[in-house]
């Protein structure tokens, strides 16, 4: 049974707004009222025809610098937080700014799912030398790959690294869609065949790395001479795509406390391969919050 201590501590404002005062906590009113939420960039056009071609061809693209530094250098403090308090770092989606990363993307979402849905589907990594969670070769989804008349794609895997990305970093590594014979075929079978073919997605911080479900990734290993990698993601979908399972979001609407944290519980759940008893246990109290 999940203490009652621990669960009041994670249900009460009060303690997260305490730990992270840089960022807010917007639970009874709409996110999309904050009067600069969702406020975007503009696509850089020579950048974004390239990144068009690469998701096409390729099944995934790198889009450098989309966020500030600033932002995404408060946002990796509260993973330091969290770290320090005990708390594994997708509890950090109880704050706005981590769902504002994914409104903010809405020019770029737009343009390659048409209308979409911003899914309760998240994740949060911090990977050191120490302990390894970066995860092995696998597919998001095993299904084929669907795309409407107007080339729109169905599915897409959004990955946002919240610190540098070099060789001693855990970094991300794909193999492209061109280069694999099996991609097409809604199949979880993974086949490598030639090696040079893998590519190492590095890049700095804020920048804005996306995928097909079907495309083969994982993340590399972390080498104690490098700084720890902290990274978010996303699942988004074309609205009139098969729902795979999720209810979307509506940020019209408030998202109260308990709302987020039964989001962080049913992503420790899905994501489960790593948790104790006693995390799962806690995730489970947590789900019920809703």
């Amino acid at each position: 049974m999940v203490a009652d201590q621990q669960l009041g501590e994670l249900t009460d404002l009060a303690f997260w707004r305490a730990l992270c005062p840089a960022l807010t906590i917007s639970d009874t009113s709409p996110l999309a009222d904050r009067s600069d939420f969702g406020k975007s960039n503009s696509l850089r056009q020579d950048d974004w025809e390239v990144c068009k071609e690469t998701i096409n061809t390729e099944g995934y693209f790198a889009y450098d610098s989309w966020f500030s530094s600033e932002l995404i250098d408060r946002l990796a403090d509260c993973f330091l937080k969290l770290e320090e308090a005990g708390h594994h770092p997708v509890f950090a989606f109880v704050y706005d700014e981590f769902w504002d990363l994914l409104l903010q993307l809405q020019p770029l979402l737009t343009d390659l799912l048409g209308e979409c849905d911003l899914l309760p589907s998240v994740w949060s990594w911090f990977v050191r030398a120490s302990n390894q969670t970066a995860f092995p070769p696998h597919r998001d989804q095993i299904r084929e790959v669907g795309i409407d008349d107007e080339d729109h794609l169905d599915y897409l895997t959004l990955w946002i690294p919240l610190t540098d990305l070099n060789h001693l970093s855990s970094s991300m590594c794909v193999l492209p869609a061109s280069a694999d014979p099996v991609y097409e075929d809604g199949t979880p079978e993974i086949r490598i065949e030639n090696l040079q073919e893998i590519r190492s997605l590095q890049g700095v911080r804020g920048s804005v790395f996306c995928w097909t479900t079907q495309l083969v990734h994982w993340g590399t290993s972390q080498s104690e001479h490098g700084k720890p990698r902290m990274s978010v993601g996303y699942f988004v979908q074309r609205s009139n795509a098969e729902r795979i399972e999720w209810e979307p979001m509506d940020f019209q609407k408030p998202l109260s406390l308990n709302q987020r944290l039964a989001i962080i519980g049913n992503q420790i759940i899905d994501y489960s391969r790593t948790a104790g008893d006693e995390e799962l246990t806690l995730a489970r109290a947590l789900a019920e919050l809703s």
